[in-house]
């Protein structure tokens, strides 16, 4: 798992285009030309110029964006005309003026609105050929899909009596950067319909990171409710590594007259397998990367907010490892690499830059409409395809392509054994064949 916006805007600036000072129509948002490695991509092969780069670019003649009106709320990455002038908004923003507020807006225009686009695609191309490699060789997969953290229901008559309590679950994850638990569904098994209200709290956070309102619409029964984007990573861009996830709900704050129904599962050892062998594969499967502690907490000792409650002394927790508080997960665990390509990014320049050189170059070789003639590029297509894919009649490799091809294999060493879980080296061990 990758996120792709993410990996996008860290890795943009990793490589940059040198700015043109010969024809003033082509110059391009000074943010482009930030380099952090020093490299630039005119330096990969002598057509990426701005001048070619603008003969494959669209005709913009017809191009325009919306006038910047200080009454509207604008979203990062949005393009305004103001006063003759093209700005990006780098942030959400209203009424903050595009020519004064350099903190909201950037100059631009639309050149390097598509340069930067097409950059960001080759960026994509090769993280996502990266990814699918390292999927395909066994070192990057899905830990746990799709499980649920027990098998069946509670008995009806084994009811939860409410004594004013903060409950629920406490989630530990596995101390592996990179892994994260995703939420996809949760249960619930309660004596009364009506709204239940559950908060999605981190012990590094003061705050819930999410309320969640959920809608039953039966009495005495379980039901299961889709959650969104309900993550709960090792390390984000929130939280602090490790801690623990609550999960948790206030029982002064349930539908009047209810009461969860509890399902007879001891939460300290492995189920049972003659009982239910569906519950004890689900456990192997998840218990290896995320721990699930029932606990409870007096509300009369924690303080509450409009939002929810604020994070109490969770060292006076008291763990309940007979008792689910009528809740019930299915869970997703996944390596989400996303931190790991940002933190490790100067080992992809090389792969990055020649991406680039290798889609641009086969834009220009295929592009029907090219703005261009033989004296502005000076080649033929089959000059330009003799760049990227080398000679095919001789038996050497050669060409951008092939250059390209060495740079994966270059970044799958220099990658390997960087995480023990979601990045791990691959040995296969010693192989021998007869002479």
């Amino acid at each position: 798992m990758v996120r792709a916006n993410d990996v996008q805007d860290k890795l943009l600036h990793l490589i940059g285009w040198e700015q043109n000072y010969d024809t003033s129509d082509l110059k391009i948002s000074e943010a482009l030309t930030v380099s952090e490695s020093g490299l630039f991509f005119q330096q990969i092969h002598p057509l990426l110029t701005l001048q070619n780069m603008s003969c494959i670019a669209p005709d913009f003649k017809n191009t325009v964006f919306p006038e910047y009106n200080p009454e509207e709320e604008y979203s990062k990455g949005n393009v305004v005309n103001y006063q003759g002038t093209q700005y990006k908004a780098l942030q959400k923003s209203q009424n903050r003026q595009p020519d004064i507020e350099h903190e909201y807006w950037v100059e631009t225009n639309l050149f390097s609105e598509w340069l930067e686009n097409k950059t960001k695609a080759s960026i994509q191309k090769a993280i996502v050929r990266y990814c699918n490699e390292k999927t395909a060789e066994g070192t990057n997969k899905p830990l746990c899909e799709s499980r649920t953290l027990f098998d069946g229901t509670g008995r009806l008559v084994d009811t939860v009596k409410n004594r004013k309590n903060l409950v629920g679950f406490e989630i530990v994850p596995i101390r592996a950067k990179g892994v994260t638990t995703k939420i996809n569904k949760i249960g619930l098994q309660f004596t009364k319909a009506g709204e239940y209200t559950l908060y999605l709290m981190h012990s590094s956070m003061s705050s819930p990171v999410k309320t969640i309102k959920l809608t039953k619409t039966r009495d005495n029964s379980a039901e299961w409710f889709t959650v969104n984007d309900l993550y709960l990573p090792y390390q984000g861009e929130n939280n602090d590594a490790g801690g623990s996830w609550y999960l948790c709900y206030f029982q002064s704050e349930l539908p009047e007259g209810s009461q969860a129904i509890r399902k007879n599962k001891d939460w300290s050892k492995e189920p049972c397998g003659s009982c239910s062998r569906n519950e004890l594969l689900a456990w192997r499967a998840w218990s290896r990367y995320i721990e699930i502690h029932p606990f409870f907490m007096n509300e009369e000792l924690i303080s509450a907010e409009n939002d929810g409650p604020c994070l109490w002394d969770i060292e006076k927790n008291q763990y309940t490892y007979d008792n689910n508080y009528g809740l019930n997960l299915e869970v997703t665990i996944s390596c989400d690499i996303t931190d790991f390509i940002i933190e490790q990014r100067m080992a992809f320049q090389d792969v990055i830059a020649k991406q680039v050189a290798v889609d641009m170059l086969r834009e220009f070789a295929y592009n029907a409409n090219v703005r261009t003639n033989r004296h502005s590029i000076n080649v033929s297509r089959l000059d330009i395809l003799y760049e990227i894919d080398g000679d095919s009649s001789s038996m050497k490799k050669s060409g951008l392509s092939y250059q390209l091809e060495m740079a994966f294999k270059a970044i799958k060493l220099s990658t390997s054994g960087v995480d023990r879980v979601c990045l791990p080296c691959k040995n296969n061990g010693v192989k021998y064949r007869t002479a």
